[in-house]
This record gives C-alpha cells, sequence and structure tokens, in this order.
C-alpha cells in the first residue's frame, strides 16, 4: 500500500511537470513592416519590450521588402505574447576607416573551436537613435488576440 501511495505520486508529479513543459509560451501572430523616410529597411533589428508584468520580450529581423515577423523565446510557434510592449528599431553595421559599411562573407563550414580571424570595426546604427531607446521611442503597442500587423513608419 505504502508503495502504491509513493508510485502515485511519483507518476503525478511527473504528468504535472510534463504538462506544464508540453505547450510552451502562449504567443499570437506578430507581422509588421519597417520603413525610414518611406523607403523599406532591410536587416533592422525589431525589438518589442514588454511593459506588462510577466512579459516576455520578442523580436524580428526585416527582410529586404521591411516585413518582419515576431519570434519570442521559448515560444512553439512565431509571434508575441498579448500585452503592451515598447518597439525598438536599429539597424547596426560595421564601418571601416572611411565611413563604409563592411560586408562580411558568410563562412562555410563555420568551426567555432577554431573561428577565423577577423578584423573587428566600430559599429553605427543607420537609424535615428531615438528608435533604439526604451525611454525615447516613439513606438508603443499592444499586441492582442488575433493577428497583429504593425507599421513602423521612422522618420529624421
Amino acid at each position: 500500500m505504502k508503495r502504491k501511495i509513493v508510485y502515485t505520486i511519483i507518476l503525478f508529479f511527473v504528468l504535472f511537470i510534463g504538462g506544464c513543459n508540453s505547450r510552451g509560451i502562449s504567443v499570437t501572430t506578430v507581422t509588421g513592416e519597417v520603413t525610414y523616410n518611406g523607403t523599406p529597411v532591410e536587416n533592422a533589428l525589431i525589438s518589442f519590450v514588454p511593459q506588462t508584468p510577466n512579459g516576455r520580450g520578442a523580436s524580428g529581423q526585416s527582410e529586404s521588402n521591411g516585413a518582419f515577423v515576431l519570434l519570442t523565446q521559448g515560444a512553439t510557434q512565431s509571434g508575441a505574447m498579448l500585452g503592451e510592449y515598447k518597439v525598438l528599431v536599429s539597424k547596426v553595421v560595421e564601418i571601416d576607416s572611411s565611413g563604409k559599411e563592411v560586408k562580411r562573407e558568410l563562412v562555410e563550414n563555420y568551426d567555432p573551436v577554431n573561428p577565423p580571424q577577423q578584423k573587428m570595426y566600430p559599429q553605427k546604427n543607420l537609424l535615428p537613435e531615438k528608435y533604439s531607446k526604451e525611454d525615447s521611442t516613439e513606438f508603443t503597442v499592444t499586441v492582442e488576440k488575433g493577428k497583429n500587423h504593425f507599421k513602423l513608419a521612422l522618420k529624421d
């Protein structure tokens, strides 16, 4: 009888823990587009910073047409948790001594133990700084149930 109680408690514990982790974080679809002075921005980093308790940040990178899809770490699908967010946008590149953007080539067969030696360059944000800081961004959004699409029109 004692053994049966112990096994029942262990089984309950295993099922409870397994059930807690099987669904992941609940998110809803969030897409959008980012433009700067009317032109789509490619390779911009879009970060949603939660303004609600227990919220999780979400982020995405824009494509050549400015479109982006958000992802939340720990979620089993793309999207963001419900709630209010400050939106940060930046496009950071490396620049050489003449101020030109440094283009890096993708390294095939990358070996993390012996990474290729690359020269380091200073970084520069190509978008106005106010959009990359939580206290100065003009964008606050609310993610609601269903599909959410946000147009982020950055200007000088």
